[in-house]
C-alpha cells in the first residue's frame, strides 16, 4: 500500500469515526450516523495490520499507542464509562501480532478473550477482524471478503447488534490504489481520536448542541 493510499485510509477513518461519534452523543435516533461509523473500525483495523507488517521499529510504533492510550482513557472515560478506549485495543492487538508466531492460536484465544474481559472497546470481534486482515493480507481480496462477512454474520447472530453488520462498508476501501500525493503528518490519527471526543464532550456538556 502507497503511503498516500494509507493516509487517504486515515482521513476516511477519522471523518467516519467523527460521524458516529456524533451521532452517538447527540444523535442516538439516526441510525444512518452510526451505520456510516461502522466504516472506522475496520479501515484502523487494516492500518494497524499495514503499519505492523511494513514498520521498521514494532517497539516504537507499541510505545505510541500505549501513549495515546492513556491519553485516550481521559475523555473516554466521559464519553463511555466503564469502558476502556479501541487505541488501548489496538496497543494489545498489536502486541498480539508480535508474538502471535510463538503459538498462533493460544495467543489469539487469549488475546481475545483479554480484550473481551476487560471490557475493551471491539473486543473479540476485533480481534479476529485484525487476524482476518493480518492472514489474507497479500492473499486474494476475496478470502478477505468472505471471511470478514462471516464474522459479522456470527457477531450480529450473537449480538443482536445488526448496526456492526455495516462495517463490511469498509472493504471496497481496501481496494483503493492513489496515485495523487496526500501528505499527512502520523501524529494527526493519534491525536484526532482523544481531541475530538474532547471537544464533543465539551460541547454537550457546554449545552452548544
Amino acid at each position: 500500500m502507497s503511503k498516500s493510499t494509507s493516509n487517504l485510509l486515515k482521513i476516511i477513518a477519522m471523518v467516519t469515526m467523527l460521524i458516529d461519534h456524533i451521532g452517538y452523543l447527540f444523535f442516538p435516533n439516526i441510525i444512518l450516523l452510526r451505520i456510516i461509523g461502522r466504516i472506522a473500525f475496520p479501515l484502523f483495523a487494516y492500518l494497524l495490520v499495514t503499519g505492523y507488517i511494513y514498520t521498521k521499529d514494532i517497539n516504537r510504533y507499541l510505545f505510541r499507542l500505549g501513549i495515546f492510550a492513556i491519553i485516550s482513557q481521559i475523555p473516554y472515560h466521559f464519553f463511555v464509562p466503564g469502558r476502556y478506549n479501541v487505541i488501548l485495543f489496538f496497543f494489545i492487538a498489536l502486541l498480539s501480532l508480535k508474538y502471535h508466531k510463538k503459538s498462533p492460536m493460544l495467543i489469539i484465544i487469549a488475546t481475545a478473550f483479554l480484550t473481551e474481559t476487560l471490557n475493551i472497546s471491539y473486543g473479540m470481534y476485533g480481534i479476529f477482524t485484525i487476524y482476518i486482515f493480518y492472514y489474507y493480507y497479500h492473499h486474494d481480496y476475496k478470502k478477505t471478503l468472505y471471511s470478514f462477512t462471516l464474522l459479522n454474520i456470527v457477531f450480529t447472530l450473537m449480538s443482536q447488534n445488526i448496526v456492526q453488520f455495516f462495517s463490511l462498508l469498509a472493504l471496497p476501501f481496501l481496494k483503493i490504489n492513489l496515485k495523487t500525493e496526500i501528505h499527512l503528518n502520523k501524529y494527526i490519527a493519534y491525536l484526532f481520536y482523544p481531541v475530538h471526543i474532547s471537544i464533543l464532550l465539551l460541547i454537550k456538556y457546554k449545552g452548544l448542541l
